[in-house]
């Protein structure tokens, strides 16, 4: 039990030499005196101690980190602590998905398929080696189309469009030729 040069965060707090063996020097240097010290207000030294003594070595770290946090959490906000971040988190994801379905029935009330949309490039799928998972929204069918899908959706939209035009351009040059009889 050779004494280290200098004291991890644990240590220097509680007064003490800290040795090679320290269970808390790994995880609280003396650069995280802050984050020691908030997890000792709100979880106390003998707990985290065996804490980390009951754990598997290689989830120790992440474990200290989860406590550091929730500590200076806590400490921030002693009645809530991070279900405060939780529910402030919750609520905007609940405004995006709100966004997201006023969107897709904007969407939905152009009835068609923009010629815009077009599906990843087929080097994407075949760099990930599986069938494309990304699906577009379509409101011919009110539900969800696959790449290819769409990709044949949009083309049988611009086809579409491009008869229409022609339809409307033979239409103007017959009123036209009626009006210069």
């Amino acid at each position: 039990m050779d004494k280290i040069s200098t004291p991890c965060a644990a240590c220097k707090h509680l007064r003490r030499k800290c040795t090679e063996d320290c269970v808390f020097a790994p995880y609280f240097p003396t650069t995280k005196q802050e984050n020691y010290e908030a997890v000792h207000k709100v979880f106390g030294a003998s707990h985290v101690s065996s804490l980390i003594n009951d754990l598997h070595p290689l989830k120790r770290e992440f474990a200290m980190n989860s406590l550091a946090w929730e500590a200076r959490v806590r400490v921030k906000d002693p009645v809530y602590g991070c279900t405060a971040i939780i529910r402030r988190l919750q609520s905007q994801l609940k405004d995006s998905e709100e966004q997201l379905a006023i969107f897709k029935n904007e969407l939905a009330s152009y009835g068609t398929v923009p010629t815009f949309v077009q599906p990843p490039p087929m080097m994407y799928q075949q760099m990930h080696n599986n069938p494309m998972t990304i699906s577009e929204y379509t409101p011919n069918n009110g539900g969800f189309l696959t790449g290819q899908q769409l990709h044949d959706e949009a083309q049988r939209f611009a086809s579409t469009q491009s008869a229409q035009m022609q339809q409307t351009q033979e239409t103007q040059m017959q009123h036209n030729e009626i009006d210069r009889d």
